[in-house]
């Protein structure tokens, strides 16, 4: 028995002392000496790994002296998170989702804090232009306060209120930095703005304003994978199905996504379906292989390819014959056969879209609609058409802080357009808070024409 009450003990002083580390993690001290060294080994992974720092950041020489001037600022001890707050303003200064310096895990870092006692924003939100709209609870349940918008937050403008948030939010854009700051608004909330116990929110409904209270949320955020969360096919009448991908990415078990992906192009074939629609408005991107071997073989009518010109750093363990690291090559993808024994869908294809569609989605988008084998529906996406991508990561040595590259940047299979952002063949106006909506909407316009 005494054997089971020290396991017991053991492993309750592990979880006591994984939930403390979110906080003495966040209030190390770093010395100028530190900061300075750390700073410097994130330049010289950029200039190793980025193919061309100018594709995305509009002026390289003023970040450079930014990034020194942060040096030459910091004379005295700084926490990390104090570090944190200073250097990723610059993430909107790199101005791309694959190009980042950030803290580690900010969701597993919320979960910390949770767990010892502190809060968060209570609500899930999404942005309606400039504007912030509640969604529902922050742990997904939903709440009578949908649709509302957050005018206020404790007294301050929102706008004025997210602000910094969005300075330090990575991506290509306002409207990508938008689309991903409502997905970690909470998390970035406390660690800018510090603990706040409750929430004084002036909010707007048709016209119609309340000031509210809401107490801080004590919920973690569930960070288990699902497949089904991720992954789903549904036959939505006689004539029409909706494969909803939320990720290209799967990890080393990948294959069960393709797997999934014949068996619900199988169940096409079977059902006789004529409409395909294929939902990525939360597929942030991942790999590839996925879309290449899972979609493409049963859409492709011609030869085709992921992009046109492309540009490459050459990076260790990535050089070919004849090729020397930190060199710049540039080239023109190929073209892709098709393959023979696959049953075609030969019926309509309508890709949904949205501002937070990005990475290896953005590239599957362009497919689509570059070749021509389906139209995109709803909104532009917040990315770039030419996309940077091949991530890597690097943890800085005192900091821990992530830092993120890419080493290179494909331009889309048509070419040209590459700074624009992939515009829908049809666009839908919608409400956000209500996702489904936008399937349904696409649907009636189907049936009246």
């Amino acid at each position: 028995m005494n054997k089971y009450i020290i396991l017991i003990l053991l492993v309750c002083l592990s979880l006591f002392q994984k939930s403390a580390n979110a906080q003495e993690y966040l209030n190390t001290l770093l010395q100028p000496e530190q900061v300075s060294e750390d700073l410097e080994q994130w330049l010289t992974f950029l200039n190793k790994t980025h193919p061309q720092l100018s594709y995305t950041v509009d002026n390289v020489d003023a970040f450079h002296a930014d990034v020194e001037k942060l040096k030459a600022s910091i004379t005295q001890p700084i926490s990390i998170l104090e570090l944190w707050r200073h250097v990723s303003v610059f993430n909107s200064v790199l101005s791309d989702g694959h190009t980042v310096i950030n803290l580690p895990k900010i969701k597993t870092l919320a979960n910390q804090h949770v767990k010892n006692g502190g809060g968060l924003f209570p609500f899930e939100v999404v942005f309606r232009n400039d504007k912030l709209i509640i969604k529902s609870q922050i742990n997904g349940e939903a709440t009578a306060y949908r649709g509302n918008e957050i005018t206020h937050i404790n007294g301050v403008n929102t706008s004025k209120f997210i602000a910094p948030l969005l300075k330090r939010t990575n991506g290509d854009s306002v409207l990508f930095r938008r689309a991903l700051l409502q997905r970690r608004l909470a998390e970035y909330i406390w660690l800018y703005y510090g603990e706040i116990d409750s929430f004084v929110l002036t909010l707007n409904k048709y016209g119609q304003q309340q000031i509210k209270t809401f107490a801080a949320s004590h919920d973690e955020f569930n960070l288990d994978d699902n497949f089904e969360e991720q992954f789903s096919f549904e036959i939505l009448d006689k004539n029409s199905a909706l494969l909803t991908l939320n990720t290209f990415s799967w990890g080393a078990e990948y294959k069960r996504v393709i797997d999934f992906l014949h068996q619900s192009f199988s169940q096409i074939a079977q059902n006789k379906i004529d409409h395909l629609i294929i939902d990525i408005r939360e597929n942030g991107g991942g790999d590839d292989v996925i879309w290449i071997d899972g979609i493409l073989p049963y859409l492709a009518d011609k030869k085709w390819r992921t992009g046109s010109k492309y540009k490459a750093k050459i990076i260790e363990g990535r050089a070919d014959e004849g090729e020397t690291i930190g060199d710049v090559v540039e080239g023109e993808n190929s073209f892709r056969e098709l393959d023979p024994k696959v049953n075609k869908f030969t019926g309509d294809v309508s890709v949904l879209i949205s501002s937070f569609t990005y990475s290896s989605s953005i590239l599957f988008a362009n497919v689509i609609q570059d070749h021509q084998f389906g139209q995109l529906v709803g909104e532009r996406t917040g990315g770039k058409s030419g996309q940077t991508g091949g991530t890597q990561f690097k943890s800085l040595k005192h900091s821990n802080l992530s830092v993120v590259s890419p080493f290179f940047y494909l331009e889309r299979p048509k070419g040209g357009e590459n700074h624009m952002s992939v515009t829908p063949d049809i666009e839908i106006n919608y409400d956000k808070t209500i996702p489904e909506q936008l399937v349904n909407k696409l649907l009636n316009q189907r049936n009246v024409n």
